[in-house]
């Protein structure tokens, strides 16, 4: 049976031949337009972004991907740590990616057209007195310019027909949650073995080793050290690691080469930016098991199905999130501010969010770093990503401002600043930022008991606030 151990393992520093790179390059260029066809037999491996992709498709692609997955459900696995995402994730994807969106067409119409008529008319009354006197037509066609948009605007009908169609899609799928086409055709495909919990802790310390030798190298020859999770931003990033390795598994069992499928192309972990393998992956694998990962843009071998998100803006990537319980406002820390300037930046996953003075509900003057705050997520007149509607939010020992819990420290990351704590049903991420006294935090050891908050990060995932030592 085969292991996930020091021999049998992504090691970049294996000592590979010219005769296995030889072996494996030929053998992926000879047979790569097959695999990209779907020919042959090899098992087909999806990624947990395909399946939860399906809820912000239109409703014609969510039936040509459920056709593409019957098509092949024979051949078609999903690894156990892609079941375990798309399932933590799935009832907040369809709120955030699905619901979310429906529900804020009417508003957003609302203040689309508040919008417009208060230009048109803020316009008008700038320039009334040059307009009015000089340009006596130009002021009379502007009148009439304005009545005529504002009439279209808010034209009942027109209104009433957006609140139908919206209604009737939203009634359509009231239940998804619990009749779900995509759920329902998941749980009967095959599903990978599940690593054993010294495999996980194995993999999970080697990531975070050769993820530390890939921020470490220089700009130009980073790409060397590529593994798969080194572009996720996210507190615990080890979870595509953790699947090349259930994929190296199944190609072991299966002594056969392996397709995954993945659309996770922006972070360049997977694919390299201009969707081209990473050579050393497919030396790596082929290495250990003698056949290739063939690892494809999803578009590439489905170009007849967009994966588009309807519901996001054109400039917004599919990001994987976890179950949230308000999906207008996020929480975050303050890791940037500047009281006398009147600006800050919100950690953020991807990129800090910058905000002002103007954007905050409260005395600017009181903010510190490491503040927590909620705020909503927005753009600048540029299109550039900033948080609006900023407000503090305390959590307190004393009094408490929630239910203060004990657990101890399952795993800590001096080097990176970060730590988890015994949780059911998931461990608790902190970050060094989140204690009460950051400068404890190289104090901490595995198995100490600390107690904490429960709060939310950026993405609405529960983690541990104001975590401190707890004194027995």
């Amino acid at each position: 049976m085969t292991v996930i151990n020091e021999n049998f393992c992504f090691n970049p520093y294996a000592n590979l031949t010219a005769d296995i790179s030889n072996k494996a390059l030929r053998k992926y260029a000879e047979s790569f337009e097959i695999a990209k066809a779907l020919g042959g037999d090899f098992p087909i491996v999806l990624d947990t972004n395909i399946l939860l992709g399906y809820y912000g498709m239109s409703q014609n692609e969510k039936g040509k991907l459920i056709k593409f997955i019957t098509t092949y459900k024979d051949r078609i696995y999903i690894t156990k740590q892609v079941e375990q995402e798309y399932l933590r994730n799935r009832l907040s994807v369809i709120k955030k990616d699905f619901f979310g969106p429906l529900n804020k067409i009417e508003m957003d119409f609302v203040d689309m057209r508040n919008e417009i008529s208060g230009k048109l008319q803020s316009f008008r009354e700038n320039k009334k007195k040059i307009l009015s006197q000089d340009y006596h037509s130009l002021w009379d066609d502007l009148k009439r310019i304005e009545e005529e948009i504002k009439a279209t605007l808010y034209d009942e009908n027109f209104f009433n027909e957006i609140i139908k169609q919206v209604g009737t899609t939203t009634q359509n799928n009231k239940n998804i949650v619990y009749i779900d086409e995509l759920l329902d055709l998941t749980s009967n495909l095959n599903i990978t073995s599940e690593l054993t919990e010294t495999e996980l802790t194995y993999v999970r310390q080697l990531f975070e080793k050769l993820v530390a030798d890939y921020n470490q190298a220089k700009e130009n020859i980073r790409w060397k050290h590529a593994i798969p999770g080194c572009g996720d931003q996210k507190e615990d990033a080890s979870g595509d690691f953790i699947i090349f390795h259930e994929i190296l598994k199944l190609m072991k069992q299966k002594g056969s080469s392996c397709i995954f499928l993945t659309n996770d192309v922006t972070k360049g972990d997977w694919l390299q930016k201009d969707k081209t393998p990473h050579n050393h992956y497919l030396e790596l694998a082929y290495n250990l098991t003698e056949n290739i990962v063939y690892i494809i843009h999803a578009e590439q071998t489905l170009p007849y199905i967009s994966f588009e998100n309807i519901h996001k803006p054109a400039n917004v990537e599919f990001e994987d999130i976890s179950e949230v319980d308000d999906i207008s406002r996020y929480e975050s820390t303050i890791v940037t501010i500047d009281t006398n300037k009147g600006f800050g930046f919100i950690l953020n996953t991807g990129q800090n969010l910058y905000f002002n003075y103007a954007e905050y509900d409260g005395n600017f003057e009181e903010l510190h770093k490491n503040d927590i705050v909620t705020f909503e997520k927005g753009s600048n007149l540029d299109g550039k990503p900033v948080a609006k509607n900023v407000r503090k939010v305390s959590y307190s020992f004393n009094p408490p401002s929630g239910e203060i819990k004990r657990e101890i420290i399952s795993h800590i990351n001096h080097y990176r600043g970060i730590g988890f704590i015994n949780n059911q049903p998931e461990n608790l991420y902190f970050h060094q930022a989140f204690m009460t006294n950051p400068e404890d935090f190289n104090k901490l050891q595995v198995g100490d008991l600390v107690e904490f908050i429960e709060g939310k990060n950026a993405d609405g995932e529960k983690i541990a606030r104001l975590v401190r030592l707890f004194e027995r």
